[in-house]
């Protein structure tokens, strides 16, 4: 009788792994082939994050990939599925159809316009910002889709992302737009060290008067010190000649 109800525990516990984590671990996959894409990119014209997390109005906003970029935000969403891959713009949902299998799914485009008005909602501050829309699938798809938004394989995202190469954003204000993300980000225990040497963020401390991220910046009278949630935030320290 126990080993009776040790198979069907086990049976159920089986059906459940795969149906609530099946899906994660073919997601994390998935984002995984495209960070390592998306390391060919130049790193001093590209600032990569990965995985974060945006609380936007009680919402949370969970998005795979934002570059920052002198060309402007890119924002990817990353699918891993298998199958023929079916829809248009505007649909509300898209179709995987695996033979005579058929399974709905929330179109990425829009799924990935509500990321970029998160985004959008972060970065008021910065009102001329363009914003390109990206979704990538892995090649275990067929795209059957139609556009005007990028839907391309993973193996040409790097091509779709230099096509955008009219270049407005300085040093400075990338660095600026990296540290007001990761300071909103939820997510923080997922931090990318990497990126916050290479774009010189938390390099000299935090802001003692609300713990936002320091930022180097070249003002009027030198080079100093300033709270990456500027206006909100006006505290200021001088560069150290030391």
């Amino acid at each position: 009788m126990d080993i009776i109800f040790l198979i069907i525990f086990l049976l159920v516990l089986g059906i459940l792994f795969i149906k609530y984590y099946t899906p994660k671990i073919k997601g994390f996959i998935g984002e995984n082939k495209v960070s390592k894409a998306l390391k060919r990119l130049n790193n001093e014209k590209y600032i990569v994050l990965n995985n974060i997390e945006l609380n936007i109005k009680g919402s949370t906003s969970q998005i795979d990939h934002i570059i920052v970029s002198d060309y402007g935000i890119f924002v990817i969403e990353t699918k891993n599925y298998k199958g023929w891959i079916l829809g248009y713009e505007k649909d509300k949902y898209w179709v995987q159809a695996i033979y005579k299998y058929r399974r709905k799914f929330y179109n990425p485009v829009l799924q990935n316009q509500g990321h970029i008005y998160a985004l959008k909602h972060v970065l008021k501050n910065y009102k001329y910002l363009r914003y390109y829309s990206i979704v990538t699938f892995t090649k275990r798809a067929t795209l059957k889709t139609k556009t005007y938004t990028d839907v391309v394989y993973i193996n040409r995202l790097v091509r779709t992302i230099k096509k955008y190469d009219s270049a407005y954003i300085n040093e400075q204000t990338k660095n600026e737009i990296v540290a007001t993300l990761l300071t909103a980000k939820i997510n923080n225990r997922n931090q990318d060290k990497r990126i916050i040497a290479n774009s010189k963020i938390n390099s000299n401390g935090s802001c003692p008067n609300c713990g936002g991220n320091l930022i180097k910046r070249n003002g009027q009278y030198g080079l100093f010190w300033g709270c990456a949630n500027f206006p909100k935030c006006k505290y200021t320290r001088k560069e150290s000649n030391t």
